[in-house]
């Protein structure tokens, strides 16, 4: 349900709309750009001088706090370790993670609260909702802390990497959130947010018929970045490719959330005269990994442990492929320990000519599925968008069998009633169209042969020539 701000947003004129957003940045200054920010960034240049052998030792030191913690102040880890007998001093490095069960979707979805630190005002807390690659809604919880510090390891890994700054250099950011109604046909599609020289732009209105009007836009804005979902940004650089129009030119595009292909690194370059850097992260903050000049995706020891495990949950070997399962050291507010993602990856050993000391991510797979696409050209890849506030859905799927026929595949959870399902009928008719969708409970969602998670399944003629892909943390 929108919230009274959301409402207000929605019936104002389109100059209110822009004040809104800057005002709204306001905000969010305080929750990501503080002393804490600022601090931590401080210790992220300090590290960045580390030998390897020191973020280990580091990783060591923060995981017997974060264990430590854990037992003390949040309920399912005290329980935990009664449970099984481990006493949490006898965690004292990774080697022994392997002694703690893995840690499920499933069971934070079903009480995020027993993750939660105790001692912790809720109405304090920022809360999230994420949705991740396999459709199963969580939320999350951060303190002012834990946000800043996300926000300093992306600027400081990868922004920083091009040479340039949230808030200190105009940029151009095309993501998931609704910025003007679905069902409006001409421009905006857009607000500017003047406080962080910011232009957010829909992802949700990139209609064949539109593209001139995107590219106008980002002409006469003249931004010195962008960044985005891939697919968002390579459908209005394919436009330029194609068409033959003169490059947009950019210092630098982001992409984050699905997985970045070569063909659209090729038609981001073209049309944008920059190189791309990928990154990748999640909602709960146990991971985060940056591209580096070299192309490498590099990991933060910092943030949290991973682990690359096999079908039997068995360790793999750097340069296997597995699921990730990753500890997360710097989220003390809901801790993760031994967190399955549902994405698929492997480690490397590898030295990076960049001469970094970060460790490397040799490979991220899961986050790339197929897009819904709507009769005018519109295209969707994040599940997330249909399931958000349907808390009994444990996993969706979603399969189309033509522009306005659906089948939304739902694995339901405990607490699952009739209301979930409408939620999700209503939010996919809300950004599709009048449209059949039907859902159909199932025990399970087959994984692929990879045992990759396939949110979206698009079943009609030639959209996948276009290299546009979904899903996403």
């Amino acid at each position: 349900m929108a919230s009274i701000r959301e409402k207000v947003y929605w019936k104002a004129p389109y100059f209110a709309k822009n004040w809104m957003a800057s005002w709204n940045a306001r905000r969010l200054n305080r929750e990501r750009f503080g002393p804490d920010y600022e601090q931590a960034l401080r210790e992220i240049a300090e590290r960045d001088k580390w030998a390897p052998a020191q973020f280990e030792e580091h990783q060591r030191r923060e995981l017997q706090k974060l264990a430590r913690h854990a037992a003390e102040h949040v309920p399912y880890y005290r329980k935990l370790f009664a449970e099984i007998g481990v006493d949490p001093a006898e965690i004292k490095g990774p080697e022994d993670l392997v002694r703690l069960p893995i840690l499920e979707k499933s069971t934070v979805r079903a009480d995020p609260l027993c993750l939660l630190d105790e001692r912790l005002d809720r109405r304090k807390l920022i809360v999230l909702h994420s949705s991740g690659t396999t459709g199963t809604p969580l939320t999350l919880y951060r303190d002012v802390r834990l946000n800043s510090t996300s926000t300093a390891f992306a600027d400081a890994r990868c922004h920083d990497v091009a040479g340039v700054r949230r808030r200190r250099n105009k940029s151009v950011s095309i993501g998931g959130q609704l910025v003007t109604p679905t069902n409006q046909t001409k421009p905006p599609f857009w607000v500017w947010n003047q406080r962080w020289q910011q232009l957010y732009m829909s992802s949700f209105h990139l209609a064949p018929q539109n593209l001139d009007h995107y590219v106008a836009r980002l002409r006469e804005f003249g931004g010195e970045y962008i960044e985005g979902y891939p697919s968002s940004i390579y459908v209005i650089a394919r436009h330029i490719v194609d068409n033959k129009l003169e490059p947009v030119r950019f210092k630098a595009c982001f992409t984050t959330a699905e997985t970045l292909s070569d063909c659209q690194r090729q038609a981001i370059r073209d049309a944008f005269c920059c190189r791309t850097y990928d990154q990748y992260g999640c909602v709960e903050a146990v991971i985060f990994a940056a591209e580096c000049p070299e192309r490498n995706m590099h990991l933060s020891p910092e943030i949290g442990i991973v682990e690359v495990v096999d079908e039997n949950d068995n360790p793999c070997e750097p340069g296997q492929v597995g699921q990730l399962i990753c500890t997360g050291l710097v989220n003390h507010v809901q801790p993760f320990i031994r967190y399955r993602l549902g994405d698929i990856g492997m480690l490397s050993s590898d030295t990076c000519p960049c001469k970094s000391p970060l460790p490397l991510l040799g490979l991220i797979e899961g986050r790339t599925n197929a897009a819904l696409v709507t009769r005018d050209g519109r295209r969707f890849g994040r599940v997330a968008l249909f399931v958000e506030e349907a808390f009994g859905v444990a996993e969706a799927q979603i399969i189309q069998f033509d522009y306005d026929k659906f089948v939304v595949r739902v694995v339901p959870a405990s607490n699952y009633t009739e209301a979930d399902g409408q939620k999700v009928i209503s939010n996919l008719k809300y950004s599709v169209g009048e449209a059949d969708v039907r859902v159909e409970l199932v025990d399970r969602i087959e994984r692929t042969a990879a045992g990759k998670f396939q949110a979206i399944i698009c079943n009609l003629p030639d959209t996948s020539s276009s290299g546009l892909a979904g899903g996403g943390v």
